[in-house]
């Protein structure tokens, strides 16, 4: 569990753990980085209460999100390693039972997931299910529970609720690699990297509530240019680490990122960076290359006039 600034939501997050009804021992690490409020005092009095249940990381200065994800990663020491945010919570005490008891059975499998709630914490929020915003997560009419390996996860992007995530530790890299530090999607980067060794396995059953609330990371920094810088690093990061097969898709998420760059650059009176960005999110795809090049090359005659030639 990696919290931040979460005093108002810690409680409800180590509570879910607490609950969790298992035949295995449960240890919670908790990577509390530096809060200006009361997170910190919040995670140790768990530790005081729960001293063989919980464990607290308290670095002397804020590492950022990845890194003291790394660093909490690292300090688990589990055969399965599940994933929870100290502003999200489990919602079913069977969670942790049932998603080991799966991968035991389904060996070939790395990491397994399941359907998740999601809620604006905001009066009047809404709510929605992941299984209700991506079709893919429909049960199949067998009953058979899917499956998602490295290549539908690049196809399909992020769809897997953080809070619901439990990995196999051996199918992560431990420490996490240096090149983690700047991506900006941690999870996602997690599901990538373990679904190198096997399938992700998907159970169709609502085992946690994923909060959407103006404190939170995605909230905060969307379409800002430190997300976008984050967003390239991270697709030139996954182009090396998937197939060639699915490299075309992340060349048309790179030329939006720099092309989105390249429009908040220029908002900033950057026109160096402007220009530089427009000319990398031209080239990076060849095949949008040639599109942007038709369509600017068909504006230009337009406007010379039929009697141009």
């Amino acid at each position: 569990m990696i919290t931040y600034r979460h005093e108002a939501f810690l409680g409800q997050a180590v509570e879910s753990v607490l609950m969790q009804q298992t035949d295995f021992a449960v240890e919670l690490v908790i990577g509390e980085d530096c809060s200006p409020d009361a997170t910190r005092a919040i995670a140790q009095d768990y530790e005081r209460r729960y001293p063989a249940q919980v464990r607290v990381l308290t670095p002397a200065a804020n590492l950022g999100i990845m890194p003291n994800l790394m660093a909490t990663m690292a300090a688990c020491t589990g055969e399965f390693v599940a994933f929870l945010e100290g502003d999200d919570y489990w919602t079913d005490p069977t969670k942790l039972q049932r998603q080991v008891e799966a991968l035991r059975a389904n060996t070939d499998c790395a990491m397994c997931f399941h359907d998740a709630e999601a809620f604006n914490d905001s009066p009047g929020g809404d709510v929605w299910k992941f299984s209700e915003k991506f079709a893919h997560l429909s049960p199949p009419p067998d009953g058979a529970f899917r499956r998602f390996d490295q290549l539908d996860l690049a196809r399909l992007g992020w769809f897997m609720p953080s809070a619901s995530m439990v990995f196999r530790a051996a199918s992560l890299p431990r420490p996490l690699p240096a090149w983690f530090a700047g991506v900006f999607s941690g999870d996602y980067s997690l599901q990538l990297l373990s679904t190198s060794n096997g399938p992700a396995l998907y159970l169709p059953r609502l085992m946690s509530a994923y909060r959407l609330h103006t404190g939170g990371v995605m909230q905060a920094t969307a379409q800002s240019v430190y997300q976008m810088r984050r967003r390239i690093h991270e697709n030139l990061v996954y182009k090396k680490l998937l197939p060639r097969s699915v490299h075309a898709n992340a060349n048309y998420l790179l030329s939006l990122f720099y092309l989105d760059l390249s429009a908040e650059e220029g908002k900033l009176g950057r026109r160096l960076q402007q220009a530089y960005y427009y000319y990398k999110g031209l080239t990076v795809d060849p095949v949008n290359f040639k599109r942007h090049l038709k369509r600017l090359t068909g504006k230009l005659v337009g406007a010379a006039g039929p009697d141009a030639a």
